[in-house]
This record gives structure tokens, sequence and C-alpha cells, in this order.
């Protein structure tokens, strides 16, 4: 069987690891935890990710207090061979703030996805930003969360 490689958005990962602030978001937060388990299980499966999508999951586990030593773990971790970790190049990077500019949408979610484009076959994401066709021509975009949608700063919303 063929290796599949995929990339697994922050908020995706982020609510996986992080806890619950409110008991009601509990089942998201696990079903969340328990699709990233299954794939990181999968051995054809191989998760990619930008360099600065490290920086961007690690802040956002700071920030919700998450524990060092944990979060040196996850670190240490993405030097796996289950995870290729992709440099995000001068020009991937010019290229993601000149699309952030027209799009509207942040320029952190084209530097975790555009450095990506040609390694990935499939995005998990459940952004709702990621539908937009300038994610879609990186892969095809998939929410495992539907009908929620997750953005940072906000609590999940239906769809």
């Amino acid at each position: 069987m063929s290796t599949e490689i995929v990339l697994i958005d922050t908020n995706l990962r982020h609510f996986s690891l992080a806890t619950s602030k409110e008991s009601s978001w509990q089942a998201l937060h696990d079903q969340a935890a328990e699709f990233i388990s299954r794939l990181l299980q999968d051995d054809d499966i191989l998760i990619a990710l930008s360099s600065y999508q490290i920086a961007e999951i690690l802040d956002l586990l700071r920030k919700v207090r998450y524990p060092s030593e944990r979060r040196h773990d996850l670190i240490r971790s993405f030097r796996d061979p289950k995870f290729r970790v992709v440099e995000v190049t001068h020009d991937t990077a010019e290229k993601s703030c000149l699309m952030s500019l027209v799009s509207g949408i942040h320029v952190y979610d084209y530097l975790v996805a555009l450095p990506l484009k040609g390694i990935v076959t499939a995005i998990y994401s459940a952004d709702d930003h990621f539908l937009h066709p300038d994610f879609q021509a990186v892969a095809p975009v998939t929410n495992p969360l539907s009908p929620w949608v997750l953005r940072e700063g906000r609590q999940p919303m239906r769809d």
C-alpha cells in the first residue's frame, strides 16, 4: 500500500491536545483527539507540517498552559519519521502574504499550507478558511469534525 502524506491544521491539533474550557465542548475535544490518534497510528500515513506550523502549534499550547514538558516532547516528536517538516522559503512567505492580502484570510493559514503544495494529498481542517480555493489548490480539504467549525479565539460553531 502506498503512503499518504497529509496536513493536519493547527486548530485541530490544538483542540485534540487542550483541555476543554467548557464541559459542553469535551466531546468535540475527544473527537479531535481520536481522529488524530488514528492518523498517528496508521503506518500508511505520514504527517507533513511547515516549520512555521511547529511554532504556531507550540504557541497555541503555551497560551492554554499546556505543560511545558509535554510541549518539549511534542517538539521532539516532529523529528520522528512519521513527520515530514518542510521549511518556509522566502518565496513561499512572500506568496503567502500576497494571497492573504487578496483573500483577507490570515497569512498564518497560508504559511501552514502553501509550503506543502505538491507534497500532501489531503488537508484535515475544521477551520472554514481552508474551504477557500487557495487551500483546495494545495490538496482536498476535509473537516473531520463537521458540522463543527473551529477558529482560533472563538468558540466552536456549527457550519
